[in-house]
Formats: C-alpha cells, structure tokens, sequence
C-alpha cells in the first residue's frame, strides 16, 4: 500500500513539473537547435528520462538546473548527430560522381521508378513514405493526418527506405530526396 503511494506521489509530483517546466525546457531547446518540433521531443525525452530515474534523483534540490542541464546536453547530442548526418550524405555525394542528376529525363525516369516502388509497398507504408517524401511532411503531421503515432511513423518510413535501398544505391537515393529543386508532380 505505501508503494502505491509512493507511486501516486511521484505521479503527482512529476505531472506538476511537467506542467511547471515543460515550456521552458522548450524553449530552451529551441535556442539551441531552431526546430519546434525538435525541441518538442527533446523536452518529452528529459521528462522521460526524468520519470525513469526518479528513484535516483534529490528532489530536495533544485530541480531546474538538472532539467536545463538535460536538455542542453540532449539539444547538443542532437546537433552533433546531425552534423554527422550532414557530413555522411555529402561524403556519399562526394564519393560517388555516377549518380548525378544533370539530366532531367534521367531524373525523372529514375523518380517514376522510385515512386512506382513505393506504389508497391504495403498500404500504409506507401502512404507514409509519400507524405514524407513527396508532400515534404513531418512526422507528426503524418501522424495526426493518419491517426496514427510519431513511432509508428518512423517504423513505416525505416520500412520504405529499406526497401527502396534492396533495389537502388543508397547514393542515388540520397541524391534524389535531398535534392534542392526536387519536384514530384
């Protein structure tokens, strides 16, 4: 029975930080990586973090500190993949001169094939990578759209590319959907 009080406490407790703090830590991660989604995620991961390490943290101390501390770290890890991320795609470009997309015709034959592709691909797989790809939509709008959740999301788009890569080079695929101009009409 007092564990169960303890729980309901700490439920108590932990929902009044998330409602005191939330914001801020958003926007404290905004001023960091300039996404609001982003920083929207990084808020919820402290406070998951948070939640899952409760039993460890001194609550008699101040708490906003730790929680600014948390999310600058994450906001950091979080630029610092993105970084790499940057880099591994244009050393990808930078590698592989064959695949450039000068030639229209090409590019749009080598679109057609990829877009037939995802055609191809279980209902609601083809309908995220679409709206991912093609309509340039984020996660969440994807998944308020399909009524669907951010994970289920990420699942389906790991699905596609997975796919699209057993068939075409991963280059050329990076290529196409980072591609500046890119129009698929």
């Amino acid at each position: 029975m007092e564990r169960v009080q303890d729980n309901k406490q700490s439920s108590l407790m932990f929902e009044q930080l998330f409602k005191q703090h939330y914001r801020t830590l958003c926007f404290h991660a905004m001023s960091l990586v300039n996404d609001l989604d982003t920083s929207k995620d990084i808020a919820h991961d402290v406070f998951l973090s948070l939640w899952y390490h409760r039993a460890t943290i001194d609550f008699t101390r101040p708490i906003l500190p730790y929680l600014f501390s948390l999310t600058r770290n994450r906001a950091l890890n979080y630029l610092e993949h993105k970084k790499i991320q940057n880099n591994h795609v244009r050393q990808h470009l930078a590698d592989d001169p064959t695949y450039t997309l000068s030639d229209d015709s090409t590019r749009e034959e080598l679109l057609e094939r990829i877009l037939a592709r995802i055609e191809l691909l279980p209902e609601r797989c083809s309908q995220v990578m679409k709206l991912s790809f093609i309509e340039c939509k984020k996660y969440k709008e994807i998944a308020e759209e399909l009524n669907i959740s951010v994970n289920t999301v990420k699942t389906h788009i790991t699905t596609g590319l997975k796919t699209l890569r057993d068939e075409f080079p991963a280059s050329l695929l990076l290529l196409l959907f980072s591609h500046p101009h890119r129009h698929f009409d």
